[in-house]
């Protein structure tokens, strides 16, 4: 019996130090895959995935490799053909679907392999345009999409995106965490993080703290989720960049706030046809929460779906009226006001909204004034929709209520009745969305963990404002400690066998 129990107390540790010497050899292989690649190429590739709620976007990058804890100096690579239209999708489009969502793939390795080998052949075709003979670092983020899952299902679509990523021998996939879900409030961050490198408030190479007023605040509506994040005093989190400077930064999500997922709530309504364009008795098939399709007639009021609106906001104690008086209901919202911010920028759906707006009003320009913006949707929506264009394009159908949400999210939830917003798909080159700044986080992470671990006191990290205490800054210590601590555990596990 005796020699059973250390038999079993034997194989225990030996299973321990096996995992710990496997994740040894996982760093020490990666360690050196990086630093050869430090020392013999002067450019890098990376390609970060964005797994959104109804589609995959594909995001090509270069910077100079280097091994420092500055902020990468990246370039976004789209090439254009002769008339400046982008030359390859940016988007996995399978077949005639425009929009292929990840989670809408069958669970199968075989379906994942056909879904992410569109991307690839778009990815290999833009090598070969640049004359590009190096191997991209490949990174998959994730959002509300998958995020709103079970987290079993969650953890099936990770597992067979890694497996279909590790048999690629064209690119660096080089950890599991490479491809996982980011948190809403993660989403603003790297939100914030984007549009500040792109308009050079946050640089490539910061020899002193930048000035945090002169930072643009940013929104993002998508398709599930909605994202807020700006510089406040009131804040939750934490954001350590480059030359020691910390930034506080408010990051909120609000989950249901997307577009997709505010026509679902809509449907539940009694009201839900005042949010359509009026459509003289044609009707527009959209899918309610069921994912079944469901006719809608237009019948636009604008009284009624902005409180119809203000009712999924859990704003019940405000309400519009038909006398066409200027009604602001923030004081009444849950959310955090950005009302005191210098600079807006806005992204996904809000520039959308107003880009459908402009086309129709013949107007130009990036920035608009909520009040003003309002107004120029009645318009918009009061326009007879021909049952012709609702056959031409069933989007057509639903882009007075994107645009009527928008406007009710940021008026009567943000507080921004008076504001001014910008609202912009790219800005310098770069594609103003959250990959941006996660990609610039993962870089400078990866090159902290395994190449310049003495320098990156330096390194851009993410905390929450409870906790004051900077993170240790050599990954692999931090490795070293949790295993041993793991060893030990299994060790007072067998001893309790004994």
């Amino acid at each position: 019996m005796m020699k059973m129990k250390s038999s079993t107390i034997l194989i225990l540790l030996c299973l321990s130090i096996q995992m710990f010497v496997c994740k040894n050899e996982t760093f020490d292989r990666n360690q050196r895959i990086l630093r050869e690649l430090a020392e013999t190429q002067d450019t890098c590739l990376y390609v970060l995935l964005d797994a959104g709620s109804s589609s995959t976007k594909i995001r090509l990058y270069k910077s100079v490799c280097r091994r420092s804890s500055q902020i990468p100096q990246l370039e976004a690579l789209t090439p254009k053909n002769n008339k400046g239209k982008d030359l390859y999708p940016d988007i996995i489009q399978v077949g005639d679907n425009k929009k292929n969502a990840l989670t809408k793939v069958e669970l199968n390795e075989t379906a994942f392999t056909n879904y992410f080998n569109v991307a690839f052949e778009i990815i290999k075709n833009m090598k070969q345009f640049y004359k590009f003979d190096i191997k991209p670092f490949l990174f998959l983020r994730a959002t509300a999409g998958v995020r709103k899952l079970p987290q079993q299902q969650q953890e099936k679509i990770l597992n067979l995106v890694r497996t279909v990523f590790r048999k690629q021998d064209s690119f660096y996939f080089l950890d599991d965490s490479w491809a996982k879900v980011i948190t809403g409030e993660e989403e603003g961050l790297f939100l914030w993080i984007s549009v500040n490198y792109a308009y050079q408030n946050i640089k490539h190479q910061n020899n002193q703290q930048f000035d945090i007023q002169k930072t643009a605040a940013v929104i993002d509506v998508g398709g599930v989720s909605a994202q807020t994040a700006f510089h406040s005093t009131q804040n939750n989190k934490l954001i350590d960049l480059p030359e020691k400077t910390r930034v506080q930064i408010y990051s909120n999500t609000d989950l249901g706030y997307g577009n997709d997922a505010i026509l679902e709530s809509l449907l539940e309504s009694t009201d839900s046809a005042s949010c359509f364009q009026t459509t003289n008795g044609f009707s527009g098939k959209v899918k309610n929460k069921h994912d079944v399709e469901v006719e809608v007639t237009g019948n636009y009021d604008f009284v009624k779906c902005t409180n119809a609106l203000l009712n999924i906001m859990e704003i019940t104690n405000c309400s519009y009226q038909n006398d066409n008086s200027v009604i602001d209901c923030s004081q009444f919202s849950k959310m955090q006001k950005l009302t005191n911010q210098k600079q807006i920028i806005a992204t996904s759906s809000v520039f959308y909204a107003k880009q459908n707006v402009y086309q129709m009003l013949n107007l130009q320009g990036d920035s608009f004034k909520l009040k003003e913006f309002r107004e120029q949707i009645k318009q918009y929506c009061s326009t007879p929709l021909k049952n012709e264009e609702i056959l031409a394009d069933n989007r057509k159908f639903t882009s007075c209520l994107q645009m009527m949400w928008v406007s009710t999210f940021l008026i009567d939830g943000l507080g921004l009745l008076n504001n001014e917003v910008t609202a912009i798909k790219k800005y310098n080159t770069y594609n103003i969305d959250w990959s941006l700044g996660s990609l610039i986080y993962d870089i400078n992470t990866l090159q902290c963990d395994y190449l310049d671990m003495n320098q990156c006191i330096d390194r851009i990290t993410i905390n929450d404002i409870s906790n004051k205490e900077i993170e240790d800054n050599n990954a692999f210590s931090s490795s070293l400690i949790i295993n041993s601590f793991f060893s030990l555990f299994i060790l007072v596990i067998a001893n309790l066998f004994v």
